[in-house]
């Protein structure tokens, strides 16, 4: 299939592109249920056209019926000490669900019935990030003189290792590392990686499914901050930076081909400022050439954009916010940018919510945090709260 154009926004002080990084992960014992959601999800379908170039006509058939019957877990946490991070989801409908007693990243294996396939535990600080099928792990695991030895490798659905064992990398101080997914199987980093014998200094690495090298660690362009990173349906990884040692005030970003080579380099004038996100520029992949980003991106702020309906369209997922309405709308959109569906899920009725981020599983799983606010308080005191994902399975697939 061919590979839909790469999405690249400014949020915040930084360049982001519609993809996924490693979260921090967690643990702890609790219960699933399936609570009975709406079967549309609290809202109803709404196919108007929104600034698409197309017509309509490109949304026959990419809509479903129904998101289908929302189902929820949760576990409890010690409010105090430990955290309540986002989920992630796999290929296979797979969920880790980032809750943790204490400061380490921690995940529960969640299934789509509810169902607790597992558990996973990091040292320090790690991730999880999803794949077709398992995940791949990575982990702080000791310090090698000045130098952070990390490790990464791949898990199936219940937390157990795969075959190929642990690949470890390092990273130098202050360490800097993004991680993002590649949907065809393995993840892209990128940061101050340390190679032995050569000048320290900030690369990209590819991995592969099983946690191996697939190549790198190679050179960036220049050796200043890492603001997005993302792998495209082509296996290709742009790397955006801080462009100060070439443009004042702008960023840059460099292709790597799916085997390594360095292909060309883009560079976006203005200063990143703000605390909101807006859709700028996109990217073809593999080009040098940008495009300021069509109106019906830049007509949704605050957004970001996942694959969706065997990769024929986009999601439009809110990030969240402070004092937002307890709802959130999930929106189903064309390539040419035609709007084909809109959700509302319904949190809380007549109040505001510190909303968080809403995500889509590979799979097209619905991924919902629960604000914290609405979490249950289990012992009277604050204290020890409850971390619940809402999610509905395959809704978008």
């Amino acid at each position: 299939m061919r590979s839909l154009r790469w999405l690249v926004a400014i949020a915040g002080a930084a360049a982001c592109s519609s993809v996924e990084t490693g979260i921090p992960g967690g643990s702890g014992g609790g219960g699933a249920g399936v609570d009975g959601g709406t079967a549309d999800g609290g809202g109803n379908a709404d196919g108007g056209s929104d600034a698409g170039t197309g017509g309509t006509i490109d949304c026959d058939g990419l809509a479903p019926a129904s998101l289908g019957t929302m189902a929820s877990y949760a576990e409890p946490y010690g409010s105090t000490s430990g955290v309540c991070g986002l989920p992630v989801g796999n290929g296979a409908g797979v969920m880790a669900h980032f809750v943790s007693g204490d400061a380490y990243p921690r995940f529960t294996l969640v299934n789509p019935s509810g169902g607790v396939n597992g558990r996973v535990a990091t040292v320090a600080h790690g991730g999880i990030i999803p794949l077709p099928s398992g995940f791949l792990e990575w982990s702080f695991t000791q310090f090698r003189s000045i130098y952070e030895e990390q490790f990464i490798d791949a898990i199936d659905d219940s937390g157990k290792p795969g075959g190929a064992g642990r690949n470890l990398f390092y990273m130098y101080a202050p360490r800097e590392e993004l991680l993002a997914t590649d949907v065809n199987g393995g993840a892209a980093l990128a940061g101050t990686s340390h190679v032995e014998g050569r000048k320290d200094q900030r690369r990209v690495t590819m991995f592969d499914a099983t946690g191996r090298t697939r190549w790198g660690p190679r050179d960036l362009p220049t050796d200043s901050a890492v603001f997005g990173l993302g792998v495209d349906l082509n296996d290709r990884v742009l790397v955006i930076q801080d462009g100060y040692a070439r443009c004042g005030g702008c960023i840059v970003a460099q292709w790597f081909e799916r085997d390594g080579v360095r292909r060309m380099d883009a560079d976006r004038p203005g200063q990143t400022q703000g605390f909101h996100s807006q859709w700028l520029v996109t990217v073809d992949s593999g080009k040098d050439a940008i495009q300021a980003a069509p109106d019906w991106m830049k007509a949704r702020p605050d957004t970001n954009l996942a694959l969706a309906r065997s990769r024929t369209a986009y999601a439009v997922l809110p990030n969240g916010g402070s004092g937002q309405p307890c709802s959130q709308d999930v929106e189903l959109v064309s390539r040419s940018g035609n709007s084909c569906a809109k959700w509302t899920l319904e949190l809380a009725s007549g109040r505001t919510c510190d909303t968080l981020e809403l995500r889509l599983g590979l799979d097209g799983t619905i991924l919902q945090r629960l604000p914290f606010e609405l979490e249950s308080d289990s012992d009277g005191s604050g204290r020890m709260k409850s971390c619940t994902l809402r999610f509905w399975p395959a809704a978008l697939k």
